[in-house]
C-alpha cells in the first residue's frame, strides 16, 4: 500500500490530532529547516500503518500490539509505503518508508486470548 500526502492533508490532520507544530503545517517555516518540506505527523504515519493491519488481520484492532522505531521523516508529496509481511507466529514485521529508504520499522503482535 503507498499513500502520497499533501500539505492539506496534514493540515487537517494537525487540527484533528493537535499535531499543529510549524515543521508539520508551515512550509515556509519547513523550507528553512535541514529537511526542505513539512514533515508528515508521526501519528499520521502509525494510522495509516494500523489501518493496514486491520485491512489484513482484522483481529489485530482488538487484540493487536505495535512497537516501531522511526528512522527517517517523511516530508510531503513523497511516496509512503507500507509492507508488511507476516512470520508465522502470529508477528508481523512492519516496513514503511520512502523511495530514499525505510522511514518506520517494527513489529506487531496479536495478544494472547
Amino acid at each position: 500500500m503507498t499513500r502520497t500526502f499533501s500539505q492539506q492533508d496534514m493540515d487537517d490532520f494537525g487540527v484533528a490530532s493537535g499535531g499543529t507544530g510549524l515543521i508539520h503545517t508551515e512550509p515556509g517555516f519547513a523550507a528553512t529547516t535541514p529537511f526542505g518540506k513539512t514533515l508528515v505527523q508521526g501519528v499520521y504515519l502509525l494510522a495509516v500503518i494500523e489501518k493496514e493491519l486491520c485491512a489484513r488481520v482484522p483481529e489485530w484492532a482488538g487484540a493487536g500490539s505495535l512497537e516501531v522505531r522511526f528512522v527517517a521523516p517523511v516530508t510531503e508529496g513523497t511516496p509512503f509505503t507500507v509492507e508488511i509481511t507476516e512470520d508465522g507466529t502470529g508477528c508481523w514485521s512492519l516496513w514503511a518508508g520512502t523511495p530514499a529508504g525505510p522511514a518506520v520499522v517494527g513489529t506487531a503482535r496479536l495478544r494472547p486470548a
